[in-house]
C-alpha cells in the first residue's frame, strides 16, 4: 500500500511525502500517521518571520504592532502572559510608553479576533497566542474493499 500527501503553497510550489508498506499492521499505520502529521505541521506552519515581520513596527498602529509582536517576535512572551508583562516588554522593545488599559483593551480585542486565547478571572486574566487545529481527512486504502479514513489533527500557529 502507498500513502502520498502533497501540499501546494500559494506560489504553486509543491511538497510531498510518500510512504509505502503494509499498513494493515497497526504499528506501521500509526508510524505513517505520525510521519504525515510531522510533514503537514512543517508545511502548514506560519511563514518565516524573515521579511514578514517588521521588528520596528513602523507604519503600524499600536494594536497592529502588538499583534505582530506577540505572534512573530522571539522576544514576545512564551506561554501564558498578563497585560502587565506585555506592557513591560512592549515598552522596552519599542521604546514607547503605553498605558496598561490600552494594552488590556487590545489584548481583549485580539482575543475576540481569535488571535489570542484567554483564561482566568478579570483580576487574574492571562493570554497566549492561539493555535488553529486543522482537521484533515486522509484515505488509507488497505486493500480490496477496505478503504479507511483517518482524521489527522494538525496544530497550526495563527
Amino acid at each position: 500500500m502507498k500513502v502520498r500527501v502533497e501540499v501546494t503553497d500559494d506560489a504553486g510550489v509543491k511538497s510531498s511525502i510518500e510512504k509505502e508498506g503494509d499498513l494493515q499492521l497497526e504499528m506501521l499505520k500509526q508510524a505513517t500517521i505520525k510521519d504525515v502529521l510531522k510533514f503537514l505541521e512543517g508545511q502548514l506552519a506560519p511563514i518565516s518571520v524573515q521579511g514578514a515581520y517588521d521588528p520596528d513596527g513602523e507604519g503600524l498602529t499600536i494594536k497592529e504592532r502588538l499583534a505582530s509582536f506577540l505572534r512573530y517576535d522571539h522576544q514576545s512572551p512564551q506561554g501564558w502572559f498578563t497585560s502587565s508583562q506585555v506592557r513591560r516588554i512592549y515598552e522596552d522593545k519599542f521604546e514607547e510608553s503605553v498605558r496598561l488599559s490600552t494594552v488590556s483593551t487590545y489584548l481583549a480585542s485580539l482575543h475576540a479576533g481569535g488571535i489570542l486565547e484567554r483564561k482566568g478571572s478579570r483580576a487574574k486574566r492571562q493570554y497566549r497566542v492561539a493555535t488553529e487545529n486543522l482537521k484533515i481527512p486522509v484515505l488509507f486504502d488497505l486493500g480490496p474493499g477496505s478503504p479507511e479514513i483517518e482524521t489527522l489533527s494538525v496544530n497550526r500557529d495563527c
